[in-house]
């Protein structure tokens, strides 16, 4: 399933896969990939349980369209294909999935939060460009500083997750959709 080699562990006796199964319906590859290093899986299953998964200052779409349009945009086949299903799951309203991916532009959500996409896009493929007056964009749409706080987190959270999944080979768990995958 990965490039390394991976340790069982009970997902009924190991916390983090419990609650992953819980919070997701199954025990993503993602983690199972790191199976070497539980105490690494536990840190980041308490980051993600604070940062995507608990009531924060976002909506949980807003976190979700965030992870799809920086996982897109970083070529993250893992985990496009893993949020899509995640999306499809929690029975959120708005568009497919896909087309928050691909093009959040087009797609029919709330014009702020496509200057909030927009936002991230810009963090994630050039941080070093992004100043104040970004900021204040975004609050000019309505958004808090503990929103955007938590936008550039999630970000950074994509981030990491699109270069660990990459890097250790972490195969999806479902079949990815050709639609939700961009072509760079």
């Amino acid at each position: 399933m990965s490039f390394l080699r991976e340790v069982p562990l009970d997902e009924h006796e190991f916390p983090p896969f419990a609650n992953a199964r819980k919070a997701f319906g199954f025990v993503p590859n993602f983690y199972r990939a790191q199976t070497l290093r539980p105490d690494l899986i536990e840190a980041e299953t308490r980051l993600v349980g604070s940062v995507l998964l608990q009531e924060g200052a976002l909506s949980r779409a807003q976190k979700e369209y965030i992870f799809l349009v920086c996982s897109a945009a970083n070529l993250s086949t893992y985990c496009v294909t893993a949020h899509c299903e995640i999306v499809r799951a929690l029975g959120l309203s708005g568009p497919e999935p896909e087309k928050i991916a691909v093009d959040h532009v087009h797609a029919d959500i709330p014009i702020a939060d496509k200057a909030l996409l927009n936002f991230v896009l810009k963090l994630n493929r050039q941080a070093t460009r992004v100043g104040r007056d970004d900021i204040e964009g975004l609050r000019t749409y309505g958004f808090s500083d503990e929103q955007i706080l938590e936008a550039v987190v999630l970000t950074g959270l994509a981030r990491f997750a699109n270069l660990v999944s990459a890097g250790l080979g972490a195969k999806p768990d479902f079949e990815p959709n050709p639609a939700a995958l961009r072509q760079e």
